[in-house]
């Protein structure tokens, strides 16, 4: 299986089901220059830093006109054979497409989900998904998915997250069941390890992405105890 995603200009196709003709429509046009270098070029790069033991990893990257498609591999990693576990390759190039074209006038089709969108604003943090997976920025609809399915993406139920240039803030979080989940984060004011249990995932995904956008007003208002 194969996932892909079409880089068009911003407006260019009113509905995500006008993406394929469009492109189409590009076909036999010299790519355009300021998609080459700010996108195609990125890509490339993906390429040349996929060794030859991970071929399957490497992207097809089809330049039309002023669009360009993407088809990414479904795992960079086969090792792994879950069919109910996300796969490892289609959320890191989304993530890398999206930084690429981050402020400038492009969307991005995505056909897993046949959906067409702007870059989503992300944020900087390391992020550890129980000791297998590993990634360095989120967005907001990421880390919803990742908090859902934690029990699917890995063995170990827990993502960390922290930032960096600060070995100190840090907010991670342990799955023990869909209606129980372990919070601990190191308060940057009161220079603490503190630790919370929360019953709705959706609610551990929001305090992680409010702490990856240093907002402290829900997290001050969670009942902390402390956790050393």
């Amino acid at each position: 299986m194969s996932y892909e995603f079409v880089v068009l200009p911003a407006g260019a196709a009113a509905s995500p089901g006008d993406v394929l003709s469009y492109f189409r429509s590009r076909r036999g046009q010299p790519a355009d220059d300021h998609l080459y270098q700010t996108v195609i070029v990125g890509l490339h790069g993906w390429n040349s830093r996929i060794p030859a033991t991970a071929r399957h990893a490497r992207l097809r990257i089809e330049a039309a006109g002023d669009s360009v498609r993407v088809t990414a591999a479904d795992s960079m990693d086969r090792r792994r054979t879950r069919g109910s576990a996300m796969d490892y390759t289609a959320p890191r190039i989304r993530e890398l497409i999206e930084a690429l074209i981050a402020g400038f006038a492009y969307e991005i089709y995505d056909a897993r989900t046949n959906t067409l969108t702007s870059p989503e604003v992300r944020r900087r943090a390391s992020i550890d998904i129980g000791g297998e997976r590993t990634y360095s920025s989120l967005a907001q609809r990421e880390i919803f998915d990742w908090v859902r399915q934690l029990h699917l993406l890995a063995a170990k139920p827990f993502l960390i997250a922290t930032k960096r240039n600060d070995a100190k803030s840090f907010i991670q979080t342990y799955r023990n069941s869909a209606t129980d989940y372990t919070v601990e984060i190191h308060h940057p004011v009161h220079d603490q390890r503190l630790r919370a249990a929360v019953t709705d995932g959706a609610i551990v995904a929001q305090l992680i992405w409010d702490w990856a956008c240093d907002e402290w007003e829900r997290l001050d208002a969670i009942d902390w105890s402390p956790a050393d």
